[in-house]
């Protein structure tokens, strides 16, 4: 039997942990709930939500009467939330407490005629939240790449201050890669490292137990940015599967494999994480 080991890191980061909770609370009052977008990126969480009652809306103005309106973790675009402010709506700002410091970082500093640097997934809620507040000109890179594009055809430069931030489940060498690269050649940027801690730490036992394992599970929604990271990283190293949950993971011959190692994404409940190391299990027991 292979030996399975699941990353002490698994499970609802701090942030994810918070806004499932938010919902939880105010269904145990028996409050009607609807999100703002899906709270997580978890198809299972939210499956489970929409069973209790809750509704996702796409805009503040479609919240039904009646219903508290929850912010989700990736936080939303600004006019969302004075719209909501404007029109008395009932809700709770579930917002991760470090995508919040993002928001404010990038609103103090809008002022003459600065650029926003963001490392990042343009398309992710997350950014497009970020990006929401700042008015002045800003620029999305996913990588040393991208960023090397925008120094020579002249869009960053030395006329403008730059601001530079990460959405926070960009991956952390990647980032190393973009700030060595730019504060060797400009001096006229401020740089704030905005990944999460909890990123560092997932992303870190990722590398060092994929580089151990002969095949590695990656658990996660498919819309997970930190989840996608993860599975990126120990692709580099190993074997690599990417599943949602045990019901996607494929018939292979696991007998093959000495170790297998399991990591999860931040928006992951554990008990799918272990739901897989039982099925693994039984798999070996018959």
């Amino acid at each position: 039997m292979s030996e399975i080991i699941i990353a002490k890191t698994s499970g609802f980061c701090f942030g994810v942990n918070r806004a499932v909770e938010t919902v939880n609370n105010l269904l145990s009052q028996g409050k009607k709930v609807c999100t703002l977008g899906e709270i997580i990126h978890n198809s299972y969480v939210i499956n489970d939500f929409e069973k209790k009652g809750v509704k996702v809306i796409n805009s503040p103005s479609e919240t039904p009467a009646g219903y508290t309106l929850v912010i989700r973790s990736h936080g939303c675009v600004k006019k969302d939330l004075e719209f909501i402010k404007k029109n008395n709506i009932d809700f709770v700002d579930a917002t991760c407490p470090f995508v919040k410091k993002i928001h404010k970082i990038v609103e103090v500093n809008k002022e003459n005629n600065q650029i926003l640097l963001a490392a990042g997934n343009a398309d992710h809620p997350e950014m497009i939240g970020i990006r929401s507040y700042f008015n002045n000109k800003s620029y999305v890179i996913s990588g040393k790449k991208d960023l090397q594009k925008l120094i020579n055809d002249g869009s960053i430069s030395h006329k403008n201050l730059i601001i530079m931030i990460s959405q926070t489940t960009f991956s952390k060498k990647e980032w190393e890669n973009c700030t060595n690269l730019i504060s060797n050649g400009f001096t006229n940027i401020t740089i704030h490292d905005t990944i999460c801690n909890t990123t560092n730490s997932r992303q870190e036992e990722a590398e060092k137990l994929s580089k151990t394992s002969d095949l590695m599970i990656v658990v996660g929604g498919e819309k997970s940015s930190n989840t996608r990271k993860l599975y990126e990283i120990c692709k580099k190293n190993t074997d690599a599967i990417l599943v949602e949950s045990v019901k996607n993971l494929p018939l292979i011959n696991y007998e093959k494999y000495t170790k297998i190692g399991i990591v999860a994404g931040a928006s992951t409940p554990i008990k799918l994480v272990e739901q897989i190391k039982i099925f693994l299990e039984g798999w070996y027991y018959g």
